[in-house]
């Protein structure tokens, strides 16, 4: 685990907040707090970044997952099956700015937050 993940994320999926609200799965639009519900992911912890239809027919659902404190995508098809799952700490993006972040690591919206103002990723909604 490292910067590789990172790079394996953006590599494939762009930065942070380059995808959409919603895609269109089964013929029927989807939006992102739709996408969490149907991963069931509605906990606090757990902020939705962007979805991504992919050129191989299948779909991306990146998130913040502040109880591990990752960034987390989930690659699934039209049935909703997870295909593959991909992880990368938020210190990738924020280096030593995490590790002087104090309590605040532990606050997802806050670190969603910091990775906006950050400029890590794609600018952000």
């Amino acid at each position: 685990m490292g910067a590789l993940d990172k790079e394996r994320i953006e590599g494939r999926f762009g930065p942070l907040w380059s995808g959409r609200d919603e895609i269109l799965v089964g013929g029927r639009v989807r939006t992102l707090p739709e996408v969490k519900r149907t991963f069931d992911l509605m906990a606090a912890d757990v902020v939705a970044i962007d979805l991504h239809e992919l050129p191989e027919g299948g779909f991306a659902f990146r998130f913040y997952d502040g109880d591990d404190r990752r960034v987390v995508v989930y690659v699934f098809d039209a049935q909703w099956e997870i295909l593959e799952e991909h992880r990368a700490h938020i210190a990738e993006w924020l280096g030593d700015a995490y590790y002087e972040s104090g309590a605040l690591a532990f606050d997802p919206e806050a670190m969603v937050l910091f990775l906006k103002a950050s400029g890590a990723g794609g600018g952000g909604r």
